[in-house]
C-alpha cells in the first residue's frame, strides 16, 4: 500500500470511534504493603475505542474494534508501576458480543486481584488458577481465554513477557527496519483450561525506536472475499507494508489507524466483524 494509498484510506476510515491521548497526572505507584508491586491502571476497556498513553520511556497506542456491539471479548489494560516499570495485558475470551464481553469483565477483575505480582509468568499462573476455579464454580460451559502480558523497565529497556495460548507478538527493530515474531515455544494453555499450569517468559531489551506489537487473532484470522485467511505471517508483512507508507517520524495513532484499515481492506466486505480486533503497541523512546 502506497503513501497516497493509505492517507486516501485514512481519511474514510467509518470506525465510530473517537481518539483519546491520555494525559498522566502524578501517578500514585508508591509500593505499599498492600501493593508491593506499586501497580497502577493507567486504562483498560473492552469497549470500542482508540486510546493513546505517554509514560517516561514509553508510548503506548491501543486501537479495539469489537464484532458485533460496542463491546467485546477483547480486554487490554495497562499499568504503570514502581521502579520506573509498566506492563500491559491483552487478553482474547473465547467467542464475542455480549457473553465474551461478561468474561472479559471477570479478568478485568482478576487483574486488579493479581496486579502486584512482579512476575510475568507467575501473573498468568495466578490469573488461570482463579479463572478456572471460577469456571468450575459456574453451570455455564467452559470458558478460555489467550492471554498476553509483557512488563517494560524504561531503566534498562528490558521488555518482559509471556503468553497463554495468545498469538506471539511482533517485535519492530528500528535499525533493521523490520519485524520479527517474539516468544517462540513460550505458548502455554489459555486460561480456564486446567489449574496449576506454569507458564515460562521471555525477555528482550528495546533499543530507541523499536516497538511491540500485541493483537488478537481476530486481526489475523480475517478472510478476503475468496476466503484466504490473512494469518500471521500476512498480517507480519501489512504491518511492515503499513509502517513503509507513512512520513517519518511515524505517529503511533496513525500507525494503529492504518493497519486496522489494512485488514478491512484485506476482507474487503462490509458488515460485522467475525471476531473481536485488538491492536497494542509500545515503543520505546529516548
Amino acid at each position: 500500500m502506497d503513501l497516497d494509498g493509505i492517507r486516501e484510506s485514512l481519511a474514510s476510515i467509518k470506525f465510530s470511534m473517537k481518539f483519546k491521548k491520555a494525559e498522566p497526572a502524578e501517578f500514585d505507584c508508591t509500593k505499599t504493603v498492600v501493593r508491593p508491586f506499586g501497580c497502577m491502571e493507567l486504562w483498560a476497556g473492552n469497549e470500542r475505542a482508540h486510546r493513546s498513553l505517554e509514560l517516561a520511556g514509553l508510548q503506548s497506542d491501543v486501537i479495539a474494534e469489537p464484532s458485533g456491539g460496542d463491546k467485546g471479548g477483547d480486554l487490554s489494560a495497562v499499568f504503570s508501576c514502581s521502579d520506573n516499570l509498566a506492563r500491559m495485558v491483552l487478553a482474547d475470551c473465547v467467542g464475542h458480543g455480549y457473553t465474551a464481553s461478561g468474561v472479559a469483565r471477570h479478568v478485568h477483575h482478576l487483574l486488579h486481584k493479581f496486579q502486584d505480582i512482579r512476575d510475568t509468568a507467575g501473573l498468568l499462573a495466578a490469573l488461570n488458577d482463579a479463572f478456572t476455579l471460577s469456571n468450575e464454580k459456574s453451570n455455564g460451559p467452559l470458558r478460555l481465554t489467550t492471554v498476553v502480558t509483557g512488563t517494560f523497565d524504561g531503566a534498562n529497556g528490558e521488555f518482559n513477557f509471556a503468553y497463554a495460548a495468545h498469538p506471539r507478538m511482533l517485535l519492530w527493530r528500528e535499525r533493521a527496519g523490520r519485524f520479527l515474531e517474539l516468544g517462540e515455544g513460550l505458548e502455554g494453555l489459555p486460561l480456564g483450561y486446567i489449574t496449576g499450569e506454569a507458564y515460562n517468559q521471555q525477555s528482550v531489551r528495546l533499543n530507541n525506536g523499536d516497538m511491540i506489537l500485541a493483537f488478537s487473532d481476530g486481526a489475523t484470522e480475517v478472510r478476503a472475499p475468496a476466503g484466504e485467511q490473512l494469518t500471521s505471517q500476512g498480517f507480519l508483512e501489512l504491518a511492515e507494508k503499513t509502517l513503509d507508507g507513512l512520513p517519518r517520524p511515524v505517529v503511533l495513532q496513525d500507525f494503529s489507524r492504518a493497519l486496522l484499515e489494512g485488514v478491512h481492506l484485506f476482507r474487503g466486505q462490509e458488515g460485522e466483524l467475525e471476531d473481536d480486533i485488538t491492536l497494542l503497541t509500545l515503543r520505546r523512546v529516548a
